[in-house]
C-alpha cells in the first residue's frame, strides 16, 4: 500500500527541521501499542466478514484492469490479496465485522496504484493510476 502524505506546511517544516537536528524525537518516542495488541487486530482483521459476493467483486475489479488496455500490466491475484486486506481493516476501523464493497473502493487506489504499469498511452494522455482506478471502480458492477 502506497499513501501520498506530500509536503508539511512550513511552520512545522522548520520546526522538523529544529528538531531533527538538536534532540531527535525518536530517541525519546514512546510506543502506542504492544506488540501483543497489534498481534490481536491482525488476528482480528483476519476473522471479519467477506461475503462471497464482495470476493467476487474484488476479482471483477482486478479484471477490468487486466482487461484495459491503457495498462501494460494490471493487477495481480496478490494485489487482491492485498485489497481485501486491507478493506478488512478498514470495516474494522469503522467499527464493523463485515466488509462492504465500499471498504473495497474506498482503498482500492492506495493499494492498487504502485502495483499497475501504465502503457504508452496512458502516459501520452496523461492518466495515472489512479484515474484508471477509478474507472475500473466505476465499471465494475457492485454487489446488491
Amino acid at each position: 500500500m502506497r499513501l501520498t502524505l506530500g509536503y508539511p506546511p512550513l511552520a512545522d517544516e522548520a520546526r522538523m527541521l529544529n528538531e531533527q537536528t538538536s534532540e531527535p524525537p525518536l530517541d525519546t518516542l514512546e510506543p502506542v501499542s504492544s506488540t501483543a495488541e497489534i498481534v490481536a487486530l491482525i488476528d482480528d482483521a483476519k476473522r471479519v466478514y467477506v461475503e462471497e459476493s464482495v470476493n467476487r467483486y474484488v476479482v471483477a475489479l482486478l479484471r477490468h484492469t487486466r482487461a484495459d488496455e491503457r495498462l501494460y500490466l494490471g493487477a495481480s491475484p496478490r494485489a487482491g490479496i492485498a485489497l481485501l486486506r486491507v478493506a478488512k481493516a478498514r470495516a474494522i476501523s469503522e467499527g464493523r465485522e463485515y466488509v462492504l464493497p465500499d471498504d473495497v473502493k474506498a482503498v482500492a487506489e492506495p493499494v492498487l496504484g504502485h502495483r499497475l504499469i501504465l502503457g504508452p498511452e496512458a502516459r501520452a494522455a496523461g492518466l495515472g493510476p489512479a484515474e484508471l482506478i477509478a474507472d475500473a471502480v466505476a465499471r465494475t458492477p457492485v454487489p446488491v
